[in-house]
């Protein structure tokens, strides 16, 4: 009102988006971590570590869409740390 921006909803949406991708790429390396130290795994960690990859791929995807963009999360998602959801080369698309 008196010369001050508003936050749009949207900017503050994408900021939470980006927000919970960064804390589930975490809990990923993380676990990830884990089970490269570990000789066995029980089947609820297993299964832990399959839905976090989930729920990343459907919130990078979600980001993607929005073309949601932030300072300092910006990496994480056309960052080269991501493996899920590598886009092909037009080599590979062409097989």
């Amino acid at each position: 009102m008196f010369g001050r921006k508003k936050l749009s909803v949207q900017k503050s949406e994408d900021d939470r988006l980006l927000g919970k991708i960064h804390e589930i790429q975490e809990r990923i390396n993380n676990s990830t971590k884990v089970v490269n130290t570990s000789f066995d795994l029980p089947q609820d960690t297993q299964n832990e570590i399959k839905l976090d990859r989930i729920k990343y791929q459907y919130l990078y995807l979600e980001a993607r869409r929005r073309k949601a963009a932030a300072k300092e999360t910006t990496n994480i998602i056309f960052g080269e740390e991501d493996t899920f959801l590598r886009q092909p080369s037009r080599a590979e698309k062409h097989w």
